[in-house]
């Protein structure tokens, strides 16, 4: 899939250029289509890139998911509040904690408890309480939606410029799964529009909370 890297390469520490411009490194033959860094699963991604280094400076950020777990259990609320009342936007799309894609996705992941179910309804009460405590002029910045549709991939996007994309595999949790960062080239094509037009077209066909 990447010729021309290493595994110590795609799995190593993050590289400096990931949040600031375009990759530096390209494979021979051509370039990675926009990707700059591979982990293995959620848990090492974000060893290496905390929420704080993604987000403290963000001025857009869109998000799409299950239960958008790295914004709402990982990047505190007093964050999440500054960053909004200073500005920034963000739109957070969930999987339908009522709906039928939901439930789905529980039992292929083996839970009988309504976990997933549980935790989404959770986090959207998180930030419909950030939501609450902004000023009248903020509180549009903030915008909540759910959709119902097979989940097949969770996606953050920042600033237009770069991504976070992790597929959702058959019986495995969310955590567990593969992580790319993806970093936009105006100069090439890539995977970012990719990414982009498939959380436009959700956040298209989702429902306001």
């Amino acid at each position: 899939m990447f010729p021309g890297w290493t595994a110590d390469q795609l799995f190593g520490p993050c590289p400096d250029d990931v949040l600031s411009g375009c990759p530096s490194r390209t494979a021979p033959g051509g370039d990675l289509a926009d990707v700059v860094a591979v982990f293995p699963t959620r848990a090492d991604f974000t060893s290496t890139m905390p929420p704080h280094a993604l987000f403290d400076a963000a001025k857009d950020v869109r998000a799409a998911g299950l239960s958008l777990n790295l914004i709402c259990q990982q990047y505190p609320d007093q964050r999440l509040h500054r960053l909004v009342e200073n500005g920034a936007e963000l739109r957070c799309l969930f999987l339908d904690p009522d709906g039928d894609a939901i439930q789905a996705r529980e039992r292929e992941e083996g839970y009988t408890d309504h976990h997933l179910v549980m935790l989404t309804k959770l986090n959207i009460e998180v930030l419909s309480r950030v939501r609450d405590r902004l000023p009248d002029d903020a509180k549009d910045r903030l915008s909540l939606a759910v959709y119902d549709e097979t989940i097949r991939f969770g996606i953050v996007l920042i600033d237009g410029e770069t991504c976070v994309a992790q597929p959702y595999l058959p019986q495995a949790r969310g955590v567990d799964s593969p992580t790319f960062v993806l970093r936009r080239c105006p100069e090439s094509p890539g995977l970012y529009s990719t990414f982009e037009r498939i959380y436009t077209e959700l956040w298209d066909r989702s429902r306001p909370v």
